[in-house]
């Protein structure tokens, strides 16, 4: 793929997943799609009349020179759906971002958890979303949220105190973070080795309507989703239901019976569509994993990383392992034991599967 249009359409950003498929099945590739795309197809697609002229205008203003600058400056890559290092979570989930415009290194995501909840934090917020997100990080698991204030920023600040890794997805371009008074916390974020991602393109604003779109990234990049506090209508309630409807699992912590404005999390437990959880504990059951087996798991070498990739999308036996990696047994068995020790695998029915 030619990475000018790549990096072109993913600058216009104006395609949704399915859209994106239309093109590529229409025109065959983004060059030949850029050079031939019309206002008719656009509208044949989904896109609004009303819309279709002020894209076309933008389209003519955008430049590869300036977009390479901008991400050179920003130390910003790209990922297509099509690249091996786009994360397969969020792959499969119904309706992911074509592209990803992303600062610094997504760490492996076989243990994430999105951690979400109310910007207007209380203390009983603060408290038990940093108590929760120390010992979930403590116990090896990767941070996701929002960089928010309130509950998103305690998560991503607790996460880094306790020498983890943590990815905030944003609302605007990455090269603008939102809000502002976020951004030494973001430049911690990719120092400490994680990463600073969003769907939007470079420079983009922070509008209101990229929040709740933005919150499927939240979850898609999750193994669970926990909301510590909100609101019945807050963005952490959308985040716990685009995770059910990607098969996520559903952790909230309950709240002051008497705080009707805080009464989200009370709501999901209510409905059963959340696990109730008051420690860590509650979390690592779900999981079957043992709090005092547990250790930091960020480092892996090259070829560990690469076998907790293979195992991603469901457990493999030794053979299957054998067939798909053409790595002799010998040495599958001396990196599975290593990932086994560090917590990351375990055997379970004759097949390998992570943790």
């Amino acid at each position: 793929m030619n990475d000018e249009y790549l990096y072109l359409w993913a600058q216009w950003g104006i395609l949704n997943y399915k859209q994106y498929k239309f093109v590529l099945k229409e025109f065959g590739d983004l060059e030949n799609a850029w050079k031939k795309i019309t206002p008719e197809f656009l509208s044949n697609i989904g896109i609004r009349d009303e819309k279709i002229e002020r894209c076309f205008e933008f389209k003519e203003g955008i430049s590869f020179h300036d977009i390479t600058s901008k991400m050179e400056e920003f130390g910003i890559r790209l990922l297509s759906i099509s690249d091996d290092s786009y994360p397969q979570c969020l792959k499969n989930i119904a309706d992911p971002p074509p592209f990803l415009f992303v600062r610094g290194h997504i760490p492996q995501l076989h243990k994430s958890i999105g951690v979400v909840g109310t910007r207007a934090i209380t203390s009983y917020g603060y408290m038990i979303t940093d108590r929760l997100t120390s010992d979930l990080t403590q116990n090896g698991f990767v941070i996701v949220s929002g960089l928010a204030l309130g509950v998103d920023s305690c998560a991503h600040e607790s996460c880094l105190k306790n020498g983890g890794k943590t990815i905030a997805v944003l609302g605007s371009g990455v090269d603008l973070i939102y809000p502002s008074s976020n951004s030494n916390l973001a430049d911690h974020i990719i120092k400490q080795g994680g990463a600073i991602v969003s769907e939007y393109p470079i420079s983009s604003p922070a509008i209101p309507h990229h929040f709740p779109e933005r919150n499927r990234i939240i979850s898609g990049l999750s193994r669970g989703v926990l909301v510590t506090e909100g609101g019945i209508k807050s963005g952490a309630l959308i985040t716990a239901r685009l995770a059910l409807e990607q098969g996520r699992d559903v952790f909230a912590v309950p709240n002051n019976i008497t705080k009707v404005s805080l009464s989200g999390t009370n709501h999901l437990i209510r409905r059963s569509e959340a696990k109730l959880v008051e420690i860590v504990d509650h979390i690592l059951e779900e999981y079957q994993m043992e709090p005092a087996q547990q250790q930091m798991i960020f480092d892996f070498s090259e070829d560990e990383n690469n076998m907790l990739v293979k195992l991603a999308d469901g457990g493999k036996s030794m053979n299957q392992l054998v067939s798909e990696t053409s790595i002799c047994v010998p040495k599958l068995s001396e990196i599975l034991t290593n990932l086994s020790l560090k917590g990351a695998v375990r055997e379970d029915g004759g097949k390998w599967v992570l943790s």
